[in-house]
């Protein structure tokens, strides 16, 4: 069917061309003609009873020309620049001959002519052969006009049956051909098929033999459903000139466009679209002028709110009323420095106004050359506006949100842009910046750099635009526009047996996440098929040459911590403290889990059977490692959601070391632990095992920061480092 498509965009390019050079003076040429003075020549030969004249030969690239065939068979494409060509050989009207390339039927099978500049090439001949034929009878439910059917197969033109339901495709090149049978015009009152040979099933291909007819492709059509309704307009105002669209469900995410139909001034907001099969459906109104509002049925912005449309099998379901609203208009500039129009790559900034769930409601491309921007067609309410977020249309600018939020602030935190109907909300600006970049090489499994791979930068719930690139010829590449975050990478060559993922691992869940900022770049080494390993699967938000990455990956292949997992992603939030429940998990675990049945009675008060870590927490408790705290009631807590402060976690150390000897130093070694403190012993004997070695201070002296909350990622060095020290697993 593609096929049939192309061909007929092709043919339509020849009348074009045709009649734009019958048009142009005498002795006027187009530059590109001009300069071109290249030919190909040949002769082409048909069968007795065939008008050769009728036949037309082009080529479409690097330099388009179009010959008829003379009387003689022989015909000349002129004005070619130098290049390397494809013929084609067009019998649209000598239907019954096979249209076909030089070289073969398809144009990828078609034998390239070169041509030198200013050669004429000789010698390009094409016999061309009368094509096979496919004939049968359609049949079609009463009332249905059976000449309207189009009966197509994948070459050859397309044929309408007569009165009787009878048909017959021809011209059709030998080989295996799918036929399809569609109604036009709109509305059809018949669902679309392609013959085959199992009810229900996919399409049978029919074998053709050159100059033989196969009969008997007999195909029924049946019955679609309809939808009828009307759109309506205040009395005196503008008609809507639009489109009105039926999606499939449930994911109308997708736009599984079914069937549609147009609206103008001439059939007063009225529709019928057919077509279609038994299922749900939903309306999707769409303006062309800028007065009217886009909607889904019962006038909403958001398809998840509009309600469904169930027909049945050959129903003509009528009476969908709707009314049209006033289009409203968001508006406004965008201003950054460089100025946008030089570092704009591609076909420009994508610029979207989104409903509350995500949903585009309209959307804008601002060219190089602008500098301002209008998002129309909007229904009354609140929308949030999107800057360099559109899918194809991003340039080297951070990807924001209004006002001025970049990506990484979360589309949940942008300020939101209410409009009324009719109405037009200007000053919807934006200040855009250079964002981040990513570099890096790809290596094949001989060592050899890979040339011409995509490279996807992304994140896996979809928070931040992902973005594209592909490598040099030295393997090297280069992705910008990212926002300050955290992503993966990605690159997908042919040949290599898969993917390849920062990290250098061949499996996307054991991919480490890469951490970029605005206006920097980071470079994530060499994805290399020769090094990489199915990886171990970390954290996603602790990215490669993060501090303590080696112990946090330590932590986690023991067992130790597990994170968080949500969203088909894996957290360690490695800067949030640790609190004094996890704390306990944590030395638990690190103990290698020890034999331990938990007491039937808690001992602290803010501790019920049964909490999360209760286990961990009283077997921390039985050994003495954590006292609590008593009370003013005489009672003992635990406080098991308060953060763990340093000071208090060199005590827990010490203790599940089993309080080893050591005498505290009479001088000590951090200016804000002075001798005595409390936890002043635990707190040395910490450091002098290099468990803990603080920060380093003005005057060549240390800090220990003993009421700082211990954050996760300090917490896996110190397990790791005490794991080293003590060998606890």
């Amino acid at each position: 069917m593609r096929g049939i498509s192309r061909g007929r965009f092709r043919l339509a390019l020849t009348l074009l061309a045709a009649l734009i050079l019958g048009a142009l003076p005498a002795g006027f040429a187009s530059p590109a003609f001009a300069a071109a003075t290249g030919s190909i020549s040949g002769t082409v030969t048909v069968p007795a009873g065939f008008d050769v004249t009728k036949i037309t030969v082009q080529t479409f690239s690097p330099s388009y020309s179009y010959a008829q065939v003379q009387a003689n068979g022989t015909f000349a494409l002129t004005g070619l620049e130098a290049g390397q060509y494809k013929v084609s050989f067009s019998t649209f009207a000598e239907p019954g001959l096979t249209s076909t390339w030089y070289g073969g039927y398809k144009e990828s099978q078609a034998t390239v002519v070169p041509v030198a500049a200013g050669a004429a090439v000789t010698g390009i001949n094409q016999t061309l052969t009368i094509g096979g034929k496919i004939s049968g009878k359609v049949t079609v439910p009463a009332g249905v006009d059976v000449t309207k059917v189009s009966v197509n197969a994948n070459a050859g033109l397309p044929a309408n049956p007569a009165a009787d339901g009878t048909y017959t495709v021809i011209g059709l090149p030998t080989g295996a051909h799918e036929v399809g049978f569609s109604y036009s015009p709109e509305p059809s009152p018949v669902l679309r098929a392609s013959y085959s040979t199992s009810p229900g099933g996919a399409a049978t291909p029919v074998k053709v033999t050159e100059g033989a007819t196969t009969s008997g492709i007999d195909q029924t059509l049946k019955p679609a459903a309809m939808i009828s309704g009307k759109l309506s307009v205040p009395a005196g105002a503008v008609a809507y000139n639009g489109q009105v669209m039926v999606e499939a469900g449930p994911d109308f995410a997708l736009n599984d466009f079914a069937g549609s139909a147009f609206l103008s001034s001439d059939n007063l907001g009225n529709f019928t679209i057919g077509g279609l099969k038994a299922g749900t459906y939903k309306l999707h109104y769409r303006a062309f002028n800028d007065t009217w509002a886009n909607m889904w049925h019962k006038g909403v912005a958001d398809p998840a709110k509009s309600p469904w449309i169930t027909v049945t099998d050959g129903q003509k379901l009528t009476g969908i009323q709707d009314s049209a609203v006033a289009a409203a208009t968001i508006s406004g500039s965008v201003a950054g420095s460089p100025a946008p129009g030089p570092s704009m790559s591609g076909p420009g900034m994508g610029i979207t106004a989104v409903t509350a769930n995500g949903t585009v409601a309209s959307s804008t491309v601002m060219e190089t050359s602008q500098t301002t921007y209008s998002l129309k067609n909007l229904l009354p309410g609140s929308y949030k506006v999107e800057f360099n977020r559109t899918k194809g249309y991003w340039t080297t600018y951070e990807g924001q949100l209004y006002k001025d939020l970049p990506e990484s602030g979360g589309a949940a935190n942008a300020t939101p842009v209410a409009v009324a109907a009719g109405q037009t909300a200007s000053n919807i600006n934006a200040t855009v910046r250079v964002g981040g970049t990513l570099t890096g090489k790809v290596l094949g499994a001989n060592g050899a750099p890979l040339s011409e791979v995509p490279i996807r930068v992304y994140t896996k719930d979809g928070s931040f635009t992902t973005r594209p690139g592909r490598t040099a010829a030295d393997g090297t590449f280069k992705v910008t526009g990212l926002t300050s975050g955290f992503y993966f990478v990605v690159a997908e060559p042919e040949g290599q047996g898969g993917p390849i993922f920062s990290g250098n691992v061949l499996a996307e869940a054991n991919a480490r996440s890469v951490a970029t900022a605005v206006g920097r770049n980071t470079d994530i080494g060499t994805l290399s098929y020769a090094t990489a390993s199915q990886g171990t699967r970390g954290f996603d938000d602790v990215p490669l040459g993060a501090q303590f990455q080696d112990e946090i990956q330590w932590l986690a292949d023991k067992g130790i911590s597990t994170g968080w997992e949500a969203n088909g992603s894996r957290t360690y939030q490695p800067l949030s403290p640790v609190n004094r429940d996890a704390m306990a998990a944590f030395m638990y675990r690190l103990a290698g889990k020890p034999a331990f049945t938990a007491p039937v009675v808690t001992p602290f008060k803010d501790l019920p059977v049964g909490t999360q870590f209760y286990k961990e927490i009283t077997w921390l408790a039985d050994k003495g490692v954590s006292t609590g705290w008593v009370e003013a009631d005489k009672s003992t807590t635990y406080r098991p959601l308060q953060p763990v402060n340093r000071d208090a976690m060199a005590a827990f150390m010490y203790r599940l070391a089993g309080e080893p000897e050591f005498t505290a130093p009479k001088v000590s070694p951090f200016v804000d632990v002075p001798v005595g403190a409390q936890f002043y012993k635990e707190i040395t004997w910490l450091a002098a095992q290099g468990i803990s070695t603080g920060w380093a201070e003005a005057g060549n002296t240390k800090s220990f920061r003993p009421l700082q909350p211990v954050n996760r990622d300090a917490m896996a060095a110190f397990m790791f480092r005490y794991n080293t020290k003590f060998g606890a697993i």
